[in-house]
């Protein structure tokens, strides 16, 4: 690879670039790659895109596999790197004699050659569905807020003797669920000593304990420093125009809890953490249900007493899409904890599209709307402030709490999901769950003394 960018492309390989392409593409004994996921992470303006360039052209002319299929947030986000390797390779005369006539078709992209072809997907559940790929590059792995798209797209590497995912990144946030989890298991691996792991982990990143405005972290997070592309005055204009969550992610590639502020003060929801939280033996549990404002997900949250008095709220079922919802609480109805009741926003969200089913398979909907949507959210709201509400840390709702916006209603307000950073879902539907635990149970339906005594009057 290394001698392709600079003998073929013209366009060398920096030094660290060179050094990750020798580690990350190790090969074993057999000749099959030793890394089935590889996952880079390192400050912007790097190189990141021109080392992804040369690695699908690599592997589209030189390797000469079969399919390769590029991805990001939105499929015109992948588009870009495409169009950019598709000028570059027929603006090479090496490369462009070895080229079929490419699809240009918006939607069905697609650069050939005689024996392979680079193609784009955007991130959703049906990515890639049906396709065996042997080479995945995703782009911005921190942008991946839940786990549908990776799973789809990283399953169709699985069958090929040479299938490659390659994902690349600069640090996250709390929200960044797959990087986050990828990265974790990574470093516990590292740190037990384990060899034979098949994800590898290349990251360039300012040691976490540094300033930020020390220069060798700067340096640490930023190895193309010297070679041409950055300076250390880039990097101090950076400093200067950005604000320290933001210099520290995309600059020194530092992970920090949210990049926009929340709702909730600073430190509040992480003071509310208690991984051994619990409810109370025998207390109620009250359930909050709430879906994405895209319907790509559904969460049901409960709320319950603990033995010291506190609220424990806890994810019960976070899953993608809506449908199973309701037969998750059917199965349930006659469980010993789940009493068929359930709080949900009835008017303005779009959960209300789950009422008819729910009310048909016999479960209780208790419609929250009106002045108790925005009350229920100000007591919600006070619990964590005042500490009095304890979680146990879930990704689904450490997320969404971290990203929680609000909406005006007259001098009360409520959660907005549409200027929520992420599915702020979870989060409405444990202040929905809280707000039920509130509420007195409905009186069940008088009957006439006529009907029970079985009368009838003529």
């Amino acid at each position: 690879m290394i001698w392709f960018a600079r003998q073929i492309l013209k366009k060398p390989l920096s030094p660290w670039q060179e050094w990750l392409a020798i580690h990350a593409l190790e090969l074993l004994d057999d000749g099959t790659p030793r890394f089935k996921t590889i996952v880079l992470l390192v400050a912007r303006q790097n190189g990141k895109t021109h080392f992804a360039k040369v690695l699908i052209m690599w592997a589209l002319f030189r390797k000469r596999l079969k399919f390769i299929l590029g991805a990001a947030q939105t499929k015109n986000d992948a588009k870009e790197l495409w169009e950019e390797v598709l000028d570059e390779s027929e603006g090479n005369p090496g490369l462009k004699k070895r080229m079929r006539r490419p699809n240009l078709t918006n939607g069905s992209e697609a650069l050939k050659t005689k024996w392979g072809v680079y193609k784009i997907a955007a991130l959703d559940r049906s990515a890639g569905r049906g396709k065996t790929v042997n080479l995945l590059f995703m782009d911005e792995l921190r942008e991946h807020k839940d786990w549908s798209g990776w799973s789809a797209l990283s399953s169709t590497t699985l069958s090929p003797a040479i299938g490659i995912n390659f994902a690349c990144s600069n640090a996250g946030d709390a929200r960044s669920v797959v990087l986050r989890s990828i990265r974790d298991k990574s470093l516990d691996a590292i740190k037990s000593g384990r060899d034979d792991v098949t994800v590898g982990l290349f990251e360039w990143s300012a040691d976490p304990d540094r300033d930020i405005d020390d220069r060798e972290g700067w340096a640490q997070a930023n190895p193309d420093l010297g070679h041409g592309r950055m300076s250390e005055r880039d990097l101090l204009a950076e400093r200067e125009a950005k604000t320290d969550p933001e210099f520290r992610t995309e600059n020194l590639c530092q992970w920090v809890d949210v990049l926009a502020p929340s709702k909730f003060p600073d430190g509040a929801w992480a003071a509310c953490l208690d991984p051994e939280s619990r409810r109370a033996p025998g207390a109620a549990v009250h359930v909050g249900l709430d879906v994405a404002v895209d319907l790509k997900a559904a969460h049901i949250v409960g709320a319950m007493r603990r033995s010291d008095g506190l609220w424990h709220v806890e994810v019960l079922a976070s899953r993608p899409g809506i449908d199973w919802v309701t037969g998750w609480l059917e199965q349930r109805m006659e469980s010993d904890w789940f009493d068929g009741q359930v709080a949900v926003q009835a008017r303005g969200a779009p959960v209300g599209t789950l009422i008819p089913s729910l009310q048909e398979a016999g479960v209780t909907v208790r419609e929250w709307a009106g002045p108790d949507l925005t009350q229920g959210t100000l007591a919600f709201y006070d619990m964590v402030v005042q500490r009095k509400l304890r979680h146990r840390g879930q990704p689904a709702l450490d997320a969404a709490a971290t990203g929680a916006q609000d909406r005006r209603a007259g001098d009360a307000f409520m959660w907005d999901r549409s200027k929520s950073v992420g599915d702020v879902a979870p989060i409405v539907a444990a202040t929905a769950a809280v707000w039920l635990a509130s509420q007195p149970k409905p009186e069940p339906p008088k009957r006439s003394a006529y009907e029970e005594a079985e009368l009838m009057i003529l």
